[in-house]
């Protein structure tokens, strides 16, 4: 990464934030938390010193190796608009320093078309790395993992259509239940986080992505997200069981709502009823502009929009909640 680089003269916030391979805002709410402040400052300008880039290095460093995480964003209904979660979370954990994957899992590939990868485009996909054909695997997954134009710390393992045809394959295959998690083996040290974006429902594919992951991660936008998260958590235990490592619950974001109404209120309630504190605070509303973005294939994080604002403060939540339920 560019940040290795020997720096020699003052710089910009947005130099410094190229360097690092963060975002300026990122340097921005450093700076306003009081983590690290620029030497200088000319007006409103923020002006880095060699020894200030050189200690949000060691910073920035010290915080990625201290995380590490496989979570799987998990819901049996569609439609609550996990895939938008999932790149807006890894985007904004990207710009915050962390070196992430994304894995789109679900044979739409609506992760991969959020990230501008459409899946026509593309020579091989996860699919390639689970086995869609009789001969099985034909690639590793590193050799499918592509780096999102978008920024220089965020990765994806696209989907295709095939992925369909690989959960049919699954079912008469030996260990079928672990193939995502051994294929991440490979991977899994690379990354500060892995995030598994799941189809809407409980099959194969799901299963497999709750097996791999470290901690489930559910997005809930309304009463009837609600009505299968029971029988989700019951799954997860059977999961368990077969995983080799623990699968924790990180927690539930309630995800495109109105703020403020008796609807959303309820809706919480009922939420914090099964996940307690394990419910997140972040609250994500209802943002013509998120759908926007989407529709552009550019994730909301990377646009200086204040929409952005509320995946900015669940990537913060969702590195609290690793850090305590997970560790490393």
């Amino acid at each position: 990464m560019a940040g290795r680089t020997k720096i020699t003269e003052d710089l910009t916030a947005t130099q410094a934030a190229q360097v690092l391979g963060v975002s300026a805002e990122t340097l921005r709410r450093m700076d306003r938390r009081g983590d690290l402040s620029p030497s200088k400052r000319i007006g409103n300008r923020r002006i880095y010193t060699p020894d200030d880039v050189g200690r949000l290095r060691e910073m920035l460093g010290g915080k990625r190796r201290k995380v590490s995480a496989t979570i799987a964003l998990v819901n049996q209904k569609g439609g609550v608009g996990k895939t938008t979660v999932a790149i807006n979370l890894g985007g904004a954990l990207a710009t915050q320093g962390y070196r992430v994957l994304i894995v789109d899992f679900d044979p739409q590939a609506n992760c991969s078309f959020g990230l501008d990868v459409l899946w026509n485009d593309i020579e091989s996909s996860i699919a390639d790395v689970i086995g869609f054909e009789a001969a099985g695997p034909s690639k590793t997954l590193t050799e499918v993992i592509r780096r999102v134009s978008y920024h220089p710390n965020l990765y994806l393992a696209p989907s295709h259509l095939n992925l369909a045809a690989a959960e049919m394959m699954l079912h008469s295959a030996m260990g079928r239940e672990l193939k995502l998690d051994k294929a991440l083996d490979s991977v899994r040290s690379d990354y500060d986080f892995i995030l598994i974006d799941a189809p809407p429902s409980l099959g194969l594919l799901s299963i497999n992505a709750m097996v791999a992951a470290d901690a489930l991660l559910v997005p809930i936008d309304g009463a009837f997200a609600l009505e299968g998260v029971r029988q989700l958590l019951n799954t997860r235990k059977g999961c368990a069981e077969l995983s080799r490592h623990p699968i924790h619950v990180l927690g539930a974001v309630l995800n495109r709502q109105r703020i403020i109404t008796a609807n959303s209120v309820a809706i919480r309630d009922m939420a914090v009823q099964i996940f307690g504190r394990r419910m997140f605070e972040t609250v994500i509303p209802e943002r013509t502009a998120v759908d926007g973005s989407t529709a552009t294939r550019q994730p909301i994080v990377f646009s200086r929009q204040p929409e952005a604002d509320p995946y900015f403060e669940l990537a913060e939540e969702v590195t609290r909640s690793v850090a305590e339920i997970i560790g490393n």
